[in-house]
């Protein structure tokens, strides 16, 4: 980029956003060994089935994936009784949340969520330029 140019910079409010850390956990004193269950660790390791479904699958990793994810919604609206165009699929949660804050919220609202949430929820709602709001659990 030539010095003369101008550098992109972020929507007002982005560079105040905390960085998510993610898996950060602190155990209490004396505790020696921690499952991070919010990191989505599995202190067990994965399912022998689960690693023989990515045996049989690794030889078609050069195939892009259908982005609709249309025979999982397909299977799923099978099982639960639902419409298969009402599932969302995703990359996780983080991912939706991320989608639904940017259908939803515009700068200046308010947003509500728990004190003890995930820390993306804050996040998000910082990025659409809304109003986070902590409330407290009871």
């Amino acid at each position: 980029m030539k010095q003369d140019q101008p550098r992109p910079t972020p929507r007002a409010g982005i560079m105040d956003i905390e960085a998510y850390v993610p898996g950060k956990s602190t155990a209490p004193a004396g505790v020696t060994k921690v499952y991070k269950l919010s990191s989505n660790e599995n202190p067990l390791g994965p399912s022998p089935k689960a690693i023989e479904a990515a045996r049989e699958v690794a030889a078609k990793l050069d195939v892009y994936p259908d982005g609709t994810a249309r025979r999982l919604r397909e299977a799923i609206g099978e099982v639960h009784g639902l419409n298969p165009a009402n599932i969302i699929c995703s990359n996780g949660s983080d991912e939706i949340l991320g989608l639904l804050a940017q259908t939803y919220l515009a700068p200046g609202d308010e947003a509500v969520f728990t004190e003890h949430a995930f820390m993306v929820y804050k996040i998000y709602i910082q990025a659409t330029g809304a109003k986070p709001v902590a409330v407290k659990e009871t």
